[in-house]
């Protein structure tokens, strides 16, 4: 057992280095500011080892990436060899996600595979932009790159190089990327070199075999503590599009059967692929699903591919949640819909059993969060495009905690690094007038929801341009066991006389010198009923100019006046307010 616990810290430093490796080198901001990358390694029978640091929508499935590769390529590859994958199609998440991969042989043996997905900041899309939800097909979006070899031996295949080059905007920032990327699987690849010759590959294997067993087994338990039932449950996504006019459905059914030791969750009864670009894809649907489950399970089950064989997840091919059939644009998938679907599994845990279960977080990007690109006249015209992270808060709240600020979405759980207005105005030739905590934006509960940015962003001299895939605009989060939801997303473009323009939730906007980007956005959904939270933490929350006098009498019941030493409860006004004959009116 001794040496199970050493072996799983020495695979678990591993993917650390690997992470501060790409951390460190990455030339985007996307990637050495905001952290959007994830490192990993599998066995060679495709079970991963560790989530490490990475995003869960990039770790959740990325069995599916060394998977392809074997299937691709079976025998014809060897030591140094690494393969490129960027399709939905052959088990990535989503074109922007550049994903590397590379056997690890020892002593001519296959026995690990080596993995890091980076976000680029451009893939060689029709505009200027990471995510493209409005493209109609697969050929709206970027270059792609469906698991081929992009070196053979340790070195370049120039070939694959030079057409990358050719198709991204910036292609020495691609490039730059792209090594970070490498030196990342490299790291990994010595360092698990190391492990097997210290210990002996005997050992790591017969590891291996343990280390999943466990894992099964500690998921196993944590079910078996559930309560049984089914659940079904919808929810839905801001539309654009005519044929669903109220909005585009996430449908989920969950089972919990403790006995048998077993979840499933049935997403077959969802829409067809969409003319867009959110469409998911059987990685980001696995993803979310894992994720989903794991956060119901707890932090004491280990993050590997064990754990989840008693999860079992249904899906149809051609279907908006599942395996999209081709030629389904999917460029969006690591957004939106799977925002959606994370905290949708996880709160019909809250009809099973009391205190299970969260709200919804953030849904889509807040207009403080987007793809800006143009030209940087500080450096001679320099051309740039970058995925900033900015405001990108508004976590769920769940029974005993209010919801986590900069959590971001589902998809990412706080693993993304928010920027700081000084990296933003340096990376990028814009100026942040505002970046606050948006007044009255949480969503109400006896645990409230995490609270949305309050934005504005104002180019400098320079012309931008800036594309965001939002919602949560009809649709804000919801909260759950009767929490309430948090504010909705809004954008505008406020022209140099001050006259302000709304904006879709997917968007593509110039910002001229003198214009501005305003954002406000979304908050957390909350949990549970809002006359229960403690009156205290809303006089607290009133103090800090975070919720409004109004909004603590009418959804919390607390009055609140002015006394000698700022705000105080009134307390046989908020007596009154919370009787239970004054609820039931209400």
């Amino acid at each position: 057992m001794f040496t199970v616990v050493v072996l799983r810290r020495r695979f678990e430093s591993v993917v650390r280095e690997m992470s501060n490796t790409l951390a460190k080198t990455g030339r985007s901001g996307v990637l050495n500011t905001a952290l959007d990358f994830s490192c990993t390694v599998t066995d060679s029978s495709f079970q991963s080892l560790s989530a490490g640091q990475g995003l869960p929508v990039h770790t959740g499935a990325i069995h599916l990436i060394p998977q392809a590769v074997a299937e691709k390529f079976g025998d014809d590859m060897g030591p140094g060899d690494c393969f490129v994958n960027n399709s939905s199609y052959h088990g990535n998440t989503h074109c922007a996600d550049f994903t590397l991969c590379s056997p690890v042989y020892h002593q001519g043996e296959l026995v690990f595979y080596s993995i890091a997905r980076a976000h680029f900041s451009d893939m060689g899309f029709p505009t200027p932009d990471t995510y493209a939800p409005l493209a109609r097909d697969y050929y709206e979006e970027g270059l792609m790159l469906p698991c081929i070899r992009i070196q053979r031996a340790g070195r370049d295949v120039p070939e694959v190089i030079d057409i990358c080059k050719a198709n991204i905007r910036a292609p020495d920032i691609f490039y730059g990327d792209y090594l970070a990327t490498l030196g990342a699987v490299r790291t990994g690849e010595r360092r698990v070199l190391e492990i097997c010759d210290e210990f002996g590959v005997d050992v790591v294997k017969q590891f291996l075999c343990e280390y999943q067993d466990y894992a099964e087994a500690m998921a196993s338990e944590a079910i078996g503590g559930l309560p049984s039932g089914t659940v079904s449950k919808e929810f839905f996504h801001d539309s654009v599009l005519p044929e669903y006019p109220d909005g585009i459905p996430v449908r989920a059914t969950l089972t919990v059967d403790p006995d048998a030791r077993r979840i499933e969750i049935d997403l077959r009864d969802n829409v067809d692929n969409l003319p867009l670009g959110i469409n998911m894809n059987e990685a980001t649907v696995l993803a979310c699903c894992a994720t989903a489950i794991m956060n119901i399970l707890g932090p004491d089950v280990p993050r590997c591919a064990g754990a989840l064989r008693r999860v079992h997840v249904l899906m149809r091919e051609g279907s908006a949640i599942g395996k999209p059939k081709f030629p389904a644009a999917t460029c969006a998938s690591t957004t939106n819909l799977a925002h959606i679907l994370i905290e949708h599994i996880q709160s019909m845990f809250a009809e099973l059993g009391e205190g299970l279960g969260t709200g919804y977080g953030t849904i889509g990007h807040p207009a403080s969060a987007p793809v800006v690109s143009g030209s940087d006249s500080r450096f001679g015209e320099r051309p740039f495009v970058n995925q900033i992270m900015l405001g990108y808060w508004g976590g769920p709240a769940a029974s005993g905690h209010d919801g986590w600020l900069t959590y971001g979405s589902g998809t990412t759980q706080g693993m993304l690094w928010q920027s700081s207005v000084e990296v933003v105005e340096a990376q990028q030739p814009l100026l942040v007038e505002k970046l606050e905590i948006r007044a009255d934006s949480f969503g109400p509960g006896e645990w409230i929801g995490g609270g949305g940015a309050s934005c504005v962003l104002r180019a400098r001299a320079d012309t931008l341009r800036f594309t965001c895939n939002s919602g949560a605009r009809r649709f804000p989060p919801p909260g759950t066991a009767g929490g309430e939801p948090g504010a909705p997303n809004l954008a505008w473009k406020r022209s140099a006389d001050g006259s302000l323009t709304e904006l879709p939730i997917f968007f593509d906007v110039v910002i001229a010198p003198g214009e501005k980007l305003v954002s406000e956005g979304c908050g957390g959904g909350g949990y549970g009923p809002p006359m229960r939270r403690d009156a205290t933490r809303v006089l607290k929350d009133v103090r800090a100019e975070l919720i409004s006098v109004e909004c603590a009498r009418k959804t919390y019941g607390v009055a609140v006046m002015r006394g000698r030493d700022g705000y105080e409860i009134d307390i046989d006004a908020t007596r009154n307010l919370r009787s239970p004959s004054k609820q039931q009116v209400g």
